[in-house]
């Protein structure tokens, strides 16, 4: 079996792509596989991904969404060999220091028997419609809307772990869990421009609209499979 594999979702986002895949090249001797599940892109994403197949440990699938980010997550879960799983979004770029530490994170999961482990995530709201590289955002910058969130990235490849809902996507059966602390050194940045968040909040609006209401969504989240988890107490093992 496979140490590790990094999973994504994909539609459309070939700047984002080539970036994460540049940010994935530091630790292809630790990589065992990188998982592509797309929702049926346009050449353009297809040819880049085509693009790097010969240099990169790429498997590439093409599953609809069908506006249900929790029933893609676990498809690409069911695909994946490794015993640890790393999801990424393409417009999530993951420091070199987590990349180059799978193993040994994967070395204290196994150790301490936790399930899956939370990253820090830092949104970051650039002004107007163009897309720039997410290394060159200056941090600093008081303009910039900053903020931090825990993401389930990181699990070990378990059966009793899945993903619930069909927007804002919940892992359960997380029995125990460890957070990584909110520092750069191991955040996921993630930067959208105003227009892109604009067409996001459209789309979701149309799975609220469509599958649940927000109250549903709500009541669901507050179900005791987001109280059972145990968070495990340890040093950052890289």
């Amino acid at each position: 079996m496979a140490a590790i594999s990094i999973a994504m979702m994909t539609h459309n986002e070939t700047a984002e792509f080539r970036w994460l895949m540049e940010a994935l090249v530091p630790a292809l001797d630790v990589i065992d596989e990188i998982v592509v599940v797309d929702d049926f892109s346009g050449p353009e994403f297809t040819a880049a991904v085509r693009e790097l197949e010969d240099t990169m440990p790429l498997r590439f699938f093409q599953r609809a969404l069908g506006k249900n980010f929790a029933a893609q997550r676990n498809y690409m879960k069911s695909l994946c060999r490794g015993r640890l799983i790393f999801f990424l979004d393409p417009d999530e770029l993951p420091t070199t220091r987590v990349l180059r530490g799978l193993p040994k994170i994967l070395e204290m999961m196994e150790a301490l028997d936790i399930d899956a482990c939370q990253l820090p995530r830092l949104n970051v709201d650039l002004p107007g419609d163009r897309l720039v590289h997410p290394r060159g955002v200056d941090l600093k910058d008081g303009t910039l809307t900053l903020l931090w969130e825990d993401q389930f990235r990181m699990l070990r490849n378990l059966p009793h772990l899945r993903w619930t809902l069909r927007l804002y996507e919940y892992l359960t059966g997380v029995r125990r869990g460890y957070r990584f602390p909110h520092t750069l050194d191991y955040a996921l940045l993630h930067c959208k421009t105003q227009r892109r968040q604009a067409h996001q909040r459209a789309f979701y609006r149309s799975i609220r609209m469509r599958h649940l209401s927000r109250m549903r969504n709500s009541l669901l989240k507050r179900l005791p499979w987001r109280t059972r988890t145990h968070w495990v107490s340890a040093q950052v093992p890289i």
